[in-house]
């Protein structure tokens, strides 16, 4: 009965760190070192294509900044501070904009805003 007490636990922990260590070591980590890159990690040096989906291209900054332009005409001048002050702190745009006190009459003009301009996110 000791026996089984001792062992169980044994091969379990002898498991986790195996697989732990070979899961620190494994060479298809994105983020591991190789040759004289001297700690550059892998996606720093990543030059995909600009017509990725995540890609800041020049048309993608036009459109959000046309995209707040209209959001921005519905909203009162208070509104339009506290979304500015939100937006250079790193929240998304339409986290931002209904986290405002709006009114039902501006959450419909700003859905209808948003559903014109990303027609694939319907339904």
């Amino acid at each position: 009965m000791i026996k089984k007490q001792i062992i169980l636990p044994t091969l379990l922990f002898a498991t986790i760190l195996i697989t732990g260590m070979t899961g620190c070591s494994s060479s298809k980590s994105p983020d591991v070192s190789q040759g004289d890159n001297s700690g550059t990690k892998v996606s720093d040096t990543n030059t995909s294509a600009p017509s990725s989906p995540g890609a800041n291209t020049p048309e993608r900054a036009q459109k959000r900044e046309a995209i707040r332009q209209q959001v921005e005409a519905v909203l009162t001048p208070d509104q339009v501070k506290e979304l500015s002050a939100k937006l250079q702190q790193g929240e998304k745009m339409r986290k931002a904009v209904f986290s405002l006190n709006l009114t039902a009459e501006q959450k419909t003009k700003i859905q209808d805003i948003f559903k014109a301009a990303y027609p694939r996110r319907q339904g």
